[in-house]
């Protein structure tokens, strides 16, 4: 789909440490944990060579990522919240709805 001589990440990494100079991330937040402890939470950081890519991730990951919470999706609901930002509301099978949040940003030095 690009074309010659763009370089195009056939596998976005999964991050755990510090991003390249000149990448671009997909961040998901959501809510984690279980009970009385449930926390709002960073939990996913994916790294791309271009933004375009990054946010071509992040819509697909909006449609298709499965939160912690509803164990058990029956809907979802996508805003498109900001040029780079998608909330994501889903409803379980028992009516309960939670949401999470996907996020392209690009990474800056401390």
């Amino acid at each position: 789909m690009g074309m010659v001589g763009e370089q195009h990440d056939p596998e976005p990494e999964e991050v755990t440490r510090r991003v390249p100079a000149g990448r671009w991330c997909v961040l998901i937040e959501e809510s984690v944990g279980h009970s009385s402890y449930i926390r709002w939470e960073l939990t996913r950081i994916k790294s791309f060579g271009s933004r375009d890519d990054a946010v071509r991730e992040a819509a697909n990951l909006a449609r298709t990522y499965e939160p912690e919470h509803p164990a058990k999706q029956r809907s979802r609901r996508i805003f498109r919240t900001g040029t780079d930002l998608w909330t994501v509301q889903v409803r379980g099978t028992n009516d309960r709805t939670a949401h999470f949040r996907v996020i392209v940003a690009e990474p800056e030095t401390p």
